[in-house]
């Protein structure tokens, strides 16, 4: 769901795309993808995808994001190319949006529900992307240095803060579950200075950085391109990897418990094309457990911002605090079945 309202009428498009590329519009429709205003663009001269950024992204920050696409598809790697302006550019500024067009690759996308033989397809591609961007410039986040950063007292404090917010929501439905989940989240923070030695000694890599089922374009039984990649960063290949699986498909939307045996396919498959040490795979659901109990996503934008899809923000909220009481409780158990994989 787009997070603000276009700035582009049909006739604002019709102009835009004349004038900074030399396309003649026919028609346009709007995808429910993501958090931007993004269309399928019918022109004379074929398809094309046009996405008109939120407000805060920058022109450098596209063109990073249009660097790398064209990194991997010099080298066959399925991506969407970006589409050149008239003057060279990889965008356009309209109304202080970024705007740009990329090649429109026909298929479906999906949230939570990626079929079974799409997700083990899809960690052989992220598997192939970190072969290809191991040594690609990005800069490095979620390091040792950066955990090392974090206070455990602080975050509590955030939880604290959303627990009074809720006081003054007593009648709301939701409360009892609200609170049931920020207590839980407050209390895993005695575990977070323990789970900071789990990001010494990880392979980094540059990665999507956003690597789930909304961001593939799948045929029937194939995946024909990855999208987006303006969450691009080096980042532990573990955490990329591990919240691919949860998020495209590995749990269910309405479910969560995680199949440890699954998991330790589904990174098999990965580790077809990059290779993983016994340090990743013991370290990886600490990792992620790391990142998400801190998480306070959809809970404040419930209770402090109330934004406008509030409620489905407060469902996937719950989900992911459902995955995070699974992963704590199973947390030994996946570190120590993924480590196995190294012996076989």
């Amino acid at each position: 769901m787009a997070l603000e309202k276009s700035v582009l009428n049909t006739d604002e498009m019709m102009a835009l795309l004349q004038t900074e590329y030399g396309l003649h519009f026919i028609d346009r429709k709007k995808l429910a993808l993501g958090s931007a205003n993004c269309f399928k663009v019918r022109c004379e001269e074929g398809d094309f995808f046009l996405k008109e950024y939120q407000s805060d992204f920058t022109m450098d920050r596209v063109d990073r994001e249009a660097e790398i696409v064209s990194y991997l598809r010099v080298r066959r790697f399925p991506v969407a190319g970006f589409v050149k302006t008239l003057n060279g550019g990889n965008a356009v500024l309209y109304e202080g949006h970024v705007i740009s067009v990329q090649d429109y690759v026909e298929g479906k996308s999906y949230l939570n529900d990626l079929p079974h033989v799409l997700l083990m397809k899809s960690a052989g591609y992220l598997g192939r992307m970190h072969s290809l961007l191991k040594d690609y410039p990005l800069e490095t986040e979620m390091d040792y240095r950066w955990a090392e950063s974090i206070s455990a007292e602080a975050v509590a404090r955030k939880f604290d803060a959303l627990l009074a917010a809720l006081e003054a929501e007593r009648s709301d439905p939701n409360y009892a579950k609200i609170r049931e989940d920020l207590i839980f989240k407050k209390n895993l923070m005695t575990c977070i200075d323990d789970w900071k030695q789990y990001f010494r000694g990880i392979t980094f890599s540059a990665t999507h950085g956003d690597y789930t089922a909304c961001q593939l374009i799948c045929g029937e039984d194939d995946i024909r391109a990855i999208i987006d990649f303006s969450s691009a960063g080096t980042l532990p290949v573990v955490w990329e990897i591990m919240r691919s699986y949860i998020q495209s498909g590995g749990v269910g939307r309405n479910e969560t418990t995680l199949d440890v045996e699954d998991l330790v396919a589904y990174v098999a498959e990965y580790m077809k094309y990059a290779p993983l040490t016994r340090r990743d795979l013991e370290a990886m659901p600490y990792l992620y457990l790391f990142q998400l109990t801190q998480s306070s996503y959809g809970y404040k934008e419930y209770l402090v911002a109330k934004t406008e899809n509030r409620e489905a923000l407060l469902d996937f909220a719950f989900w992911r605090t459902g995955i995070c009481r699974e992963i704590h409780g199973k947390a030994n158990e996946i570190s120590d079945a993924l480590s196995a994989l190294i012996d076989r």
